[in-house]
């Protein structure tokens, strides 16, 4: 019975759920979100190269209007070599609750739709998601590193993750004031790509219970979150989390998907704090919020998969030149901190059994 009810809706996933945005209402209540574009072959996300663009748009009338998000017409230079580049003409706008009321320059989602890219490295894109610097001060830029590294190591941990690329930009203000800016960023991988890659579908996050996420995956999330203290995530109703589920055996469950680090104190933005569903104070702190197993084996699996990759992680903090060498060992040292406590491994099972959490959580 089980074969035959996910054959159908391998089925139903392939053909249909195109519907438009338009529809989400009725489809809030399914169990699969709508795959409003498919991809071609995407390589934008191969490269640890930071990528040179140039946005030109009236900036004034983007940061007054940033809480409507509504998109604004721009030209996008992807600058090809040190003499070339191309043109694009796209729309673009704010996005982010909390960023775009917080963020002198939020966030940005880039629209190719009208202006398809080609010959360069983010051809087959049609919409993707841009972490920008926030606000002016040397601060910022840090930060938008330190993210950027937070998504870098938890690739290094496993594939069912958001690949993300650095990219240098320079902002070209077309409005009164006339504001350009120098600043990195990153580009997120598109939901729709990242469930490509990993032969899946994404799923609703509002239906999905603890009994409904995969043990071992949720438990890596999990030490993650603690491993670069972030409390800015739940796995009830998808906090900061993507559900997605594997075409490629028949399961009931679902894989987590984790995102946005920027009030981890790993990250440690100024304006990060703890959540309310946390007891620390600081957000320098780790708290588990993983769910409570029934065994020790499981906490002591998933702090194996850290101890294998700890030289990887750590590597990639110290490889990462665009942040200085005073930063990044103060990055590491933040996360040798936990890795003192995962060579004891009993010892930190005890302290993830003490702080873990309900199923109901």
């Amino acid at each position: 019975m089980k074969i035959w009810f996910f054959t159908l809706i391998f089925i139903f996933v392939s053909i249909g759920l195109k519907a438009q945005e338009s529809n989400d209402s009725t489809l809030q209540n399914s169990l699969f979100e709508p795959v409003s574009e498919s991809f071609e072959d995407v390589y934008v996300f191969d490269s640890n190269k930071p990528l040179k663009l140039t946005l030109k748009y009236d900036i004034t009338s983007f940061i007054r209007k940033k809480m409507k998000g509504e998109y604004l017409a721009a030209e996008m230079y992807v600058h090809t070599s040190e003499t070339d580049s191309i043109v694009k003409h796209i729309r673009l706008k704010a996005r982010g609750n909390f960023r775009r009321g917080h963020c002198f320059f939020p966030p940005i989602y880039l629209n190719f739709k009208t202006d398809p890219i080609e010959s360069t490295e983010l051809k087959g894109l049609k919409k993707v998601k841009l972490v920008t610097h926030c606000s002016s001060g040397k601060a910022y830029e840090s930060y938008i590193l330190r993210e950027y590294l937070a998504y870098k190591m938890y690739n290094v941990i496993t594939d069912k993750s958001f690949r993300v690329r650095l990219v240098d930009i320079k902002y070209i203000d077309t409005g009164k004031k006339q504001r350009n800016y120098q600043r990195y960023g990153f580009l997120i991988e598109p939901v729709g790509l990242m469930v490509k890659r990993c032969k899946a579908v994404e799923v609703n996050s509002e239906i999905i219970k603890g009994k409904d996420i995969i043990e071992p995956e949720m438990d890596i999330v999990a030490l993650f979150q603690f491993m670069i203290a972030n409390t800015d995530w739940r796995a009830k109703g998808g906090h900061n989390l993507k559900y997605i589920k594997s075409l490629s055996f028949v399961s009931n469950k679902v894989s987590p998907v984790p995102y946005d680090f920027d009030y981890s104190g790993f990250v440690g933005t100024h304006y990060a704090e703890p959540q309310e569903w946390t007891s620390i104070n600081n957000i320098k702190e780790r708290e588990y919020l993983g769910y409570c197993r029934n065994t020790d084996q499981a906490y002591l699996n998933a702090i194996s998969v850290f101890l294998q990759k700890q030289d990887k992680i750590l590597e990639t903090i110290r490889s990462f030149e665009y942040l200085n060498e005073k930063e990044r060992n103060n990055l590491i040292t933040f996360i040798q901190q936990f890795y003192t406590i995962a060579e004891r491994p009993k010892s930190l099972a005890n302290m993830l059994k003490n702080q873990c959490r309900d199923n109901d959580f």
